[in-house]
């Protein structure tokens, strides 16, 4: 099983992995998977960008909650994929993400699929191979 695991102290906010997902996911209206969230610290009054995406958990709560069975987890890779075919838009999943990570586009809901696709290929996910700083990375799990 792969995991995606983000190292905040390496990542300078650079936007590439937003824009890099975005021209991987082109049926999205130009949408990222990521999310970039600006985060400030009042007690050094410092601020800085991070991003955010799926976290394809153990114990998916998205996919345990939805009502067509559209989020499942792919058994080669282990990321948790939305068929976008039985999607719904119900957002459901959305609703109980504990992320808020599950976007609502073109009446059906996009998260991060880690590229699945481009995985299965043996290649990497577009985040991670854009990340300069290796911010993002993906690894094997167990």
């Amino acid at each position: 099983m792969k995991k995606i695991v983000y190292n905040i102290g390496l990542c300078d906010g650079c936007f590439k992995c937003h824009t890099a997902c975005s021209n991987v996911h082109k049926n999205t209206d130009g949408q990222s998977c990521r999310k970039m969230k600006r985060i400030h610290n009042p007690i050094d009054n410092y601020a800085r960008i991070i991003t955010d995406a799926c976290r394809h958990c153990d114990e998916p709560i998205c996919a345990n909650n939805c009502p067509n069975e559209a989020i499942y987890r792919n058994e080669e890779t282990g990321f948790i994929i939305v068929d976008k075919e039985k999607c719904t838009g119900c957002q459901i999943c959305s609703f109980v993400c504990p992320y808020d990570i599950p976007k609502f586009v073109k009446g059906k809901m996009i998260k991060c699929d880690g590229c699945n696709d481009i995985v299965l290929k043996g290649g990497i996910p577009a985040c991670v191979e854009i990340c300069d700083r290796k911010a993002l990375r993906i690894v094997d799990v167990k």
